[in-house]
């Protein structure tokens, strides 16, 4: 470790400069309005998606204190500024104006402190926090996330990693972080002594155990840790980022060492043609390997080695709601379900290009909010399931099939929330489950039935057991747990991923997840007053259950709309449980929605997201949708 000390005090005056050339782009295929996609920005390993997270705990947020009631602030600042609960504002008052003795010029206010505070709760456009003891503040101070440098304690945690390779991954954190401007980075040396001394192990730490007692003996506000051990073969950093006073972490991410580390970790060769004369053939990666190793290159559209290839196979004119993928098991052949909300449409998936099949007008009651693809009555073609909903009418869900290429409705008019699910892990949904629609909550957490369709008629089997947290919108059923148990993938109410089974909380992110951009309006139940308080309700993301590594496990990835555009969350079961990485996609755009499909004959699985961009971002409406598509590296 003492050269590690030496390297790292090289590494804080130098900068980090890093480059990347982007290939040449995949020929967008021809999309249904006729329209080529444009080139997107280039993308972000691991570890900038780390330090993009790190910048947004640390946003310089300012404003005024709108209002002061009993032991609570209201501030003028909310999510949509950076606000979040946790953050530590100052609280000042403007004084006197100070004037340049000669000029008369106004060069600034003097200011009283009032003390420093952490906001309590963060809503769209204002956020809550408590009055420090003893102060004076009242509506109309202001307040402010101090623009200094914020100090974070590194703590690597050594495991069965060689010091060089830590060394080096250390060395490129510490760049990157220093290179933001926003940090000041210290080494936390005295910090893995004082673990030592506790018998306290680096699991342990990551869990929470003995931060509290570390930040205050150590003075850190804010701890960095990185945990260097192995995984299946492979060097993997484990990360937690703690701020006091808080022992569970505020960012929760994990990867696998970046490749270009590696690189820059290994001896120089002894050979001139730098190895050996017929070195190992490489085994092909999985694209789980490719998504976490950073290799994702969505700007560039990249056909090079080290990296994940996408193209363009469609893009809309319209922003992109819903939609749903799947392959039917009659013909075999992968179809994409898409709607703006009035209409669907259907295509079919022939040799990476979208073929219009048909679509149909659904606007006249209510707007679409999710779509799925499942085969219910075992015929081999598939159905869509949708819901919809307007104000003041209510919920309006409808199961759509077609015949002779011909769309017609199979069932409509129903007053539940609408949520297929594949029980068999046949790749396929088959079973219809149910949830009551709630005047007042919108959805029955917790509450679920399963049903069975016949004869244009939804019958109730039986109820089933689902976690409190349970919302059709934003879930998803899978094997994630293991080959032989399924269990439900929820984004909660706060926005945090849980992993449920039988109704009981198995695994919780740490870190935000989801962001939905679609909102809906729900009218209290006295619909006839003119006093009526509107609630409002976003619908999230559905997360995607997808076998990226050909273990028969499923995976699960997310949008994470909530930290930024662009951001994805890959979620992954490891030997010391499951794991959550932030993955950059530099998509220019919000992701809406995830798909993937996997032919008999593909070796993995093609993935497809929905990225919109608003034409107006604020209100997020108009706007267009690129469909992109992961290329087969089979």
């Amino acid at each position: 470790m003492a050269r590690l000390r030496e390297v790292l005090s090289a590494v804080l005056l130098a900068i980090l400069v890093a480059g990347s050339a982007a290939a040449q782009s995949q020929t967008p295929l021809q999309a249904p309005n006729g329209q080529n996609g444009p080139t997107g920005p280039t993308s972000s390993a691991p570890m900038t998606a780390l330090v993009d997270q790190l910048m947004d705990l640390f946003p310089k947020v300012e404003g005024e204190v709108l209002e002061v009631r009993d032991t609570s602030l209201t501030l003028g600042a909310g999510a949509k500024e950076g606000a979040r609960p946790g953050l530590e504002v100052e609280l000042y008052r403007q004084g006197r104006e100070i004037r340049h003795p000669k000029t008369g010029e106004v060069l600034g206010r003097a200011e009283d402190s009032l003390g420093v505070t952490r906001m309590v709760q963060a809503g769209d456009s204002f956020s809550t926090a408590a009055v420090p003891s003893g102060s004076t503040v009242k509506a109309g101070d202001r307040f402010r996330v101090s623009s200094a440098k914020v100090t974070i304690v590194l703590v690597p945690l050594l495991g069965s990693v060689k010091d060089t390779l830590v060394e080096t991954a250390t060395q490129e954190l510490v760049e990157r972080l220093g290179a933001t401007g926003r940090f000041k980075i210290t080494m936390g040396d005295s910090i893995n002594v004082f673990l030592a001394q506790q018998r306290l192990t680096a699991p342990d730490f990551l869990a929470g155990k003995g931060v509290p007692e570390a930040a205050e003996r150590f003075k850190a506000d804010n701890i960095l840790a990185v945990y260097f051990t192995r995984m299946q073969g492979r060097p993997f950093m484990d990360v937690r980022f703690f701020s006091a006073p808080r022992a569970d972490a505020a960012v929760t991410t994990s990867f696998f060492v970046p490749p270009s580390t590696l690189r820059a970790a290994q001896p120089a060769p002894r050979f001139s043609q730098g190895g050996p004369a017929n070195p190992p053939q490489a085994k092909p990666r999985s694209l789980l390997s490719r998504l976490l190793g950073g290799d994702l290159e969505a700007g560039s559209y990249s056909t090079g080695d080290n990296s994940l290839p996408l193209r363009e196979v469609a893009k809309f004119k319209f922003a992109v709601l819903a939609m749903d993928i799947a392959v039917a098991p009659k013909d075999k052949i992968p179809r994409m379900v898409v709607s703006d909300g009035d209409q669907i449409y259907m295509y079919r998936i022939v040799n990476q290009k979208v073929e219009p099949e048909w679509s149909k007008s659904v606007r006249s009651l209510g707007r679409v909010f999710s779509l799925q693809l499942a085969d219910l009555n075992g015929d081999g073609n598939l159905e869509v399931i949708g819901n919809r909903y307007v104000p003041r009418l209510g919920l309006n869900s409808f199961i759509l099939g077609a015949h002779d290429g011909k769309p017609e409705m199979i069932v409509e008019y129903v007053s539940d929330f609408l949520f297929a699910v594949d029980l068999k892990g046949e790749g396929v949904k088959q079973t219809l489950w149910t949830q009551r629609y709630n005047q007042e909550s919108f959805f029955t957490p917790g509450q679920a039935d399963q049903v069975t369709l016949k004869d244009g008629k939804l019958t109730t089997e039986k109820s089933v057991r689902v976690a409190s947290s349970f919302r059709p919108m934003g879930a998803a059923f899978s094997n994630v747990m293991g080959k032989d148990t399924r269990a439900l993938a929820i984004i909660d109410e706060f926005n945090r991923l849980q992993i449920a089974n039988e109704g009981e909380e198995l695994w919780r992110s740490s870190t935000s997840v989801g962001g939905g951009y679609l909102t809906v309006e729900l009218i209290g139940a006295t619909q006839s007053s003119k006093n009526d308080r509107s609630k409002f309700f976003k619908i999230e993301p559905t997360p995607l259950a997808v076998d990226l590594d050909g273990d028969g496990v499923d995976e699960l990835i997310v949008p994470q709309n909530q930290i930024r555009e662009g951001l994805l969350a890959v979620v992954f079961k490891g030997p010391a449980g499951f794991r959550l990485q932030t993955i950059n996609s530099g998509f220019e755009g919000g992701i809406t929605c995830l798909g993937a499909y996997k032919t008999e004959d593909a070796v993995q699985p093609t993935l497809i997201a929905s990225v919109v961009r608003y034409s107006n971002h604020l209100l997020k409406a108009g706007g267009e949708t690129q469909i992109i598509m992961t290329v087969p590296q089979d």
